[in-house]
């Protein structure tokens, strides 16, 4: 007779009885959840609706199959994301209990409420309710005129993560690289779509934020340390951003600094700040700039020499007070210094032998992780929090951020490809309260729209409209330019209700041909245009609008005859009546005349010919912006003038300094001038100047300053810029269309160094 197996005595399927209180009263419905911690994450073992204060959940396994320990917490139905559940259980109000195998077994695979002991639900429940509103937009910058464009009906995922991290700041130098280490998290919290206009708006619980935050707290320069820095940050630390992108910084010197007060650490290992340099300004790649040599010496160099600290006060009077040479032209629109300093990375260098490296990490993780270390690709940050003095090498254990991801069916395949996926913490606003402009800015794969005015039902057929603006002889001359925008001013100090003469203000950039194709009767039309009174020719443009039935984009394209399709019912396709998108920067400037033509499905004309419309297109810059002499003296005395390239004036300790600039501007079509002076003391004075009529198109004008005797010596600037009355026909309709935009600029920068003259 074969031998019978032995067989593993089995306790009966697990279960749980327990008792919290306010289940049953609980204004949201609520399940139990049974989770274990593990290595790779959170997993759930099981998890149950309860309706009552008392309940019973089956564990759906045997006892002795249970992990040695588990808990038990009760969170709202509704969520389903595990970090959710996770930042309940490990609030202080979590009504939460261990389930201890090793009682389990002992009570034959039943724990009694005596067992448990969960706090009641209400704590728990508002908090689920206290969410933060985020909301924003997504767009997409034209790289030739700057414009945001929208990115509508793209799916917007905010994900929450969780990584380890290992920190190297070599020193001296404001350089430092995360390297990510271990297992990290990356986990799906939330998920919107954005609107015809590319807006979006979501809530995210108050623990993720909270779970940010207090990580944040603990350690008091991380907040700094893992933002992405923008040129603001990087000219705070004197260090100049990466001028392939934003050459208007190339004039910008370099600040040099004292040391840092001591005591200092001994540096060890450390990057040479003027080998850096050297290598950035010699770089050649765009997408990565070259990795920068490693001393392994471990002599201190010269502190003054590498190091740059904090100007934040003293540079922002000097540089970015309202007016000033990097202000945003639009105050909706983000400033050039609030723009990232390097759009591309910086590689790190050569890390440390393995000896030098166990020595930094001083015991604080097994030597295997170094191994791991050298394998993964490190994130450059740039610092710039030195309220203390940070270690070379430091580990941080379990840090939480939260990211955005945004994807698009860009190709119309029925997949999603992603438009925007930020690294690590890349998310940069104030965490500590609801915020409504997030600003994410799209790969230039993402398809984007126009953003335009409500919609209103056709009443003629005909152009009706460029953006935003009506077609009206109210504000439209016979020539063709808009007579309430950009209006001449007179020079009259405080006049009391002066009325500003009619303007000449041209377009500019990309121009939506706002029009009614008579709807239901035509099938195909075509818009052409006259430059300067020269042979007729139609657009052949395409572009993109939002068909909001759908919930995706439509490539509006011309057949090979160059008809467009008339897009039914009207009020589906987004921006409204848009007949052409026109890319006026890739046209001449000058005079031109449009004209609606309507076709049948046969491409027959039909109807009347509709009237033309003249419009005026400028989109040249100011030019030239100059200077033309810089002439200073002390008191009364003499004028002597001194040379334009990189001009040194000394004075005589203590005096008083009269500055006088002759510059030259001229445009097209100029607007104003705004000339300014500041330097090591922050803001000198500026002056402006404004058109007087349309014809006062160049001016040769001379500005006077005084550089008191109590302002320091040092490096100071002129700041001279030229505008154009060109404008975009955006915005305005509350105003009724009198305002004074401004979209088109040029810039020069006059260095000027002040020195005492301390000869005997």
């Amino acid at each position: 007779m074969p031998e019978r197996k032995k067989e593993r005595s089995k306790t009966k399927s697990a279960k749980i009885k327990a008792r919290v209180e306010g289940i049953k009263k609980s204004s949201l419905p609520l399940k139990a959840v049974i989770y274990t911690e593990e290595k790779e994450g959170m997993r759930v073992l099981s998890e149950t609706k309860i309706r009552e204060d008392e309940f019973e959940l089956d564990l759906g396994m045997d006892a002795d199959d249970m992990p040695e320990s588990a808990k038990i917490v009760i969170v709202p139905e509704e969520i389903e994301y595990k970090s959710h559940i996770r930042r309940i259980a490990e609030s202080e109000m979590a009504s939460t209990a261990t389930i201890d195998k090793t009682t389990l077994l002992s009570r034959e695979g039943v724990l009694s409420a005596k067992d448990l002991s969960i706090k009641p639900v209400d704590s728990i429940v508002n908090l689920w309710k206290l969410k933060h509103k985020v909301c924003g937009r997504v767009f997409k910058t034209d790289p030739v005129t700057g414009e945001k464009c929208p990115v509508p009906g793209a799916t917007v995922t905010v994900f929450d993560v969780d990584l380890n991290l290992f920190w190297w700041h070599p020193y001296p130098g404001p350089w430092g690289w995360l390297y990510p280490h271990k297992l990290h998290r990356r986990e799906e919290i939330g998920k919107t779509t954005t609107d015809k206009c590319g807006y979006f708006c979501l809530k995210i619980p108050y623990f993720d934020i909270d779970a940010v935050l207090r990580w944040r707290r603990r350690f008091r320069c991380m907040w700094e340390i893992l933002k992405p820095p923008t040129i603001l940050d990087a000219l705070d630390l004197g260090v100049k951003p990466d001028i392939r992108y934003y050459p208007e910084l190339e004039t910008l010197p370099e600040m040099k600094v004292k040391p840092r007060p001591g005591p200092i650490p001994d540096p060890g290992p450390m990057l040479h700040e003027m080998v850096l340099r050297k290598s950035l300004e010699n770089a050649e790649s765009v997408t990565e700039m070259p990795a920068m040599e490693y001393s392994k010496t471990k002599s201190s160099l010269a502190m003054k020499e590498l190091f740059t600290k904090h100007r934040f006060e003293e540079t922002r009077q000097n540089l970015f007070e309202r007016k000033a040479l990097f202000d945003p032209v639009d105050t909706q629109e983000m400033s050039i210094l609030e723009q990232p300093a390097f759009p591309h990375s910086i590689a790190a260098p050569q890390l440390p032998d393995d000896e030098a490296l166990m020595e930094m990490v001083s015991g604080e993780v097994a030597g295997d992780a170094i191994s791991e270390i050298r394998m993964v690709k490190p994130l450059v940050r740039l610092l710039h929090c030195w309220p203390e003095v940070v270690p070379e090498w430091k580990l941080f254990l379990d840090i939480p951020d939260i990211v955005f991801k945004v994807e698009q069916d860009i190709d119309a395949d029925g997949n999603l490809e992603t438009i925007y996926n930020e690294g690590f913490f890349d998310v940069n606003w104030n965490l500590s309260e609801s915020t409504t402009n997030v600003q994410i800015e799209a790969l230039p794969n993402a398809i984007c729209v126009p953003c335009g005015t409500a919609y209103k039902p056709c009443t003629t057929a005909g152009i009706v409209g460029i953006n935003d603006m009506p077609l009206d002889p109210a504000y439209q001359d016979a020539v063709g330019y808009f007579t309430r925008v950009n209006r001449p001013r007179q020079p009259i100090p405080h006049p009391p209700f002066v009325i500003r003469p009619p303007a000449e203000s041209p377009l500019c950039k990309t121009l939506r041909i706002v029009g009614c194709p008579d709807y239901g009767h035509a099938a195909y039309y075509k818009v052409f245009y006259k430059y300067e009174g020269g042979p007729e020719t139609h657009f052949t443009e395409s572009w993109y609008v939002y068909d909001i039935s759908a919930a995706t984009s439509h490539h509006v394209v011309p057949d090979a005859s160059g008809f467009y399709p008339v897009l039914t019912p009207p009020d589906n396709y987004f921006p409204y009546h848009t007949l052409i998108n026109w890319r006026s920067h890739n046209y001449p400037d000058g005079k031109y005349e449009l004209r609606l033509a309507l076709y049948d499905g046969a491409h027959n004309p039909i109807g009347a010919p509709l009237p033309p419309v003249k419009v005026v297109i400028d989109n040249a810059k100011p030019a030239p912006v100059d200077f033309l002499k810089l002439e200073y003296r002390e008191g009364v005395g003499v004028w002597k003038e001194t040379p334009l390239h990189c001009p040194i004036i000394k004075r005589t300790p203590g005096a008083d300094v009269e500055l006088r600039v002759r510059y030259n501007v001229a445009a097209t079509h100029l607007k104003d001038i705004y000339i300014r002076f500041s330097g090591c003391d922050g803001y000198i004075g500026d002056e402006g100047y404004w058109h007087q009529n349309v014809s006062d198109n160049n001016k040769t004008l001379d500005w006077k300053t005084t550089l008191l005797g109590t302002k320091h010596e040092g490096g100071y600037h002129f700041y001279l810029e030229g505008r154009s009355r060109a404008f975009n026909a955006t915005g305005g309709l509350a105003s009724n269309w009198y305002f004074d935009p401004l979209h088109i600029w040029r810039g020069k920068v006059l260095n000027v160094v002040i020195l005492d003259n301390n000869a005997p």
